[in-house]
């Protein structure tokens, strides 16, 4: 007998392999290994603002070599950061995973006892001599018993069959999510950013100094309230055809930031989403445009702040990339159309004609639906009017939640040929 089937003698096979304490170890000296280049990179920074420590000709040289080094430790930096927070997705993931396989492994140790009763039961094989001297009513009862019990146990088998084909599934799925994941991490060795373009990158973490922006007019009101009202049985129809929008999402569509924060809005407590900024900025040609304009309009002043402003996905994705092409961003789309952003730049400067500095910025979306209060629902749901939506946080069938993204990069000076 294989370990596996030792060690899981219900499935026979391990559907989610993986050492979570060695995994833990590994993240954590990641953690350690990346707060220290984290460390370097902080008094980087803050001695480059400090124009005191600067003097003479040596130290403008040596602010020169400086500045030179920054974009280095910063993109290792990012690349750290990026395999840390991917080893605790991943190792968060696994964890779910293999608590389902603790689940699968129960029932089938439970029903594997099952077949085995089933199978000892002496009804469960009929000899043809059995039956013969026989008077007809026993020979009815005999065979009736037989049925039942070879019935028993192709229930029994039925339901074995089912528990190891859902173990099957959960392997695929696992085994998806390695590579998936083990991918990622390997990308970040072997796609850094290039310190020559202006790369958004940085730490991912939203700063302290991250400040949301007041709620907009249909974003408030008493309908906006969580869990104030009894839901209806349309209601509650409303959150299955929403269920069903989950799947749609994930499966059909392919859009899987749609799916999750849906299904963060249906199962989740209300507290915020962080994404990736950063995320968001390379994959969208009209938003890095209005980045470059921001910078090119703020950089003679050194500093800039263009505080809280209005983007749509549903505009963004009409302006076609560098290639002419439109850019796919309906996971975008259906995941925070209307969203607001905020760009802060410091330290910047005109060079060879191009803004060199410090940018920060920060993206925000409350994520509801509809308008409770009354007026049109949009439309880009079909067949579930939002409106409708809109009313399960009022009756606590879901809960509206704030979608956070920040991310700091260096746009640097361009390299002489």
């Amino acid at each position: 007998m294989s370990s596996a089937s030792k060690e899981f003698p219900g499935l026979r096979f391990d559907p989610a392999p993986g050492l979570l304490p060695a995994l833990g170890q590994l993240a954590e000296k990641v953690h350690q290994a990346a707060g220290q280049l984290g460390n370097v990179r902080t008094e980087l920074e803050r001695t480059l603002r400090d124009p005191g420590a600067w003097t003479g000709l040596a130290g403008g040289s040596c602010h020169d070599a400086v500045q030179h080094i920054y974009p280095e430790v910063w993109i290792m930096h990012d690349a750290l950061s990026g395999v840390e927070h991917t080893l605790g997705e991943w190792s968060y993931l696994l964890a779910d995973y293999q608590r389902s396989r603790t689940t699968l492994e129960a029932q089938a140790v439970a029903v594997r006892a099952r077949v085995k009763q089933a199978k000892a039961d002496p009804n469960i094989d009929v000899a043809f001599f059995e039956l013969a001297g026989q008077s007809a009513e026993n020979q009815e009862a005999l065979l009736r018993r037989h049925a039942q019990a070879k019935q028993a146990l192709e229930q029994a088998q039925g339901e074995l069959d089912r528990i190891i084909k859902a173990a099957e599934g959960l392997k695929k799925q696992h085994d998806e999510s390695a590579r998936t994941f083990a991918k990622q991490i390997r990308d970040f060795a072997d796609h850094l950013p290039d310190k020559n373009t202006m790369t958004p990158a940085g730490s991912k973490i939203i700063p302290p100094y991250f400040t949301k922006p007041p709620l907009g007019d249909e974003d408030v009101g008493p309908k906006r309230e969580f869990n104030v009202a009894e839901p209806t049985a349309k209601d509650r129809a409303t959150k299955l055809a929403a269920m069903g929008m989950v799947v749609g999402q994930s499966e059909y569509y392919e859009n899987p930031r749609a799916a999750s924060y849906l299904k963060q809005w249906l199962e989740g407590n209300g507290e915020d989403v962080q994404f990736e900024a950063v995320d968001f900025i390379n994959q969208n040609p009209a938003f890095q445009k209005e980045l470059r304009k921001t910078m090119l309009a703020g950089a003679s002043s050194g500093q800039f702040d263009t505080g809280w402003k209005s983007g749509k996905i549903s505009e963004d994705m009409n302006l076609p990339g560098p290639d002419g092409k439109k850019p796919k961003l309906s996971d975008w789309y259906y995941s925070m159309n209307g969203y607001q952003y905020r760009i802060v730049g410091s330290d910047f400067r005109m060079v060879n004609g191009e803004p060199v500095g410090q940018v920060r910025v920060d993206i925000y979306k409350r994520y509801n639906w509809g308008s409770p209060e009354g007026g049109t629902h949009r439309n880009d749901i079909k067949g579930i009017p939002q409106n409708d939506l809109a009313r399960l946080n009022e009756t606590g069938l879901a809960h509206d939640f704030d979608i956070v993204g920040s991310t700091t990069f260096y746009a640097p000076p361009r390299q002489s040929q």
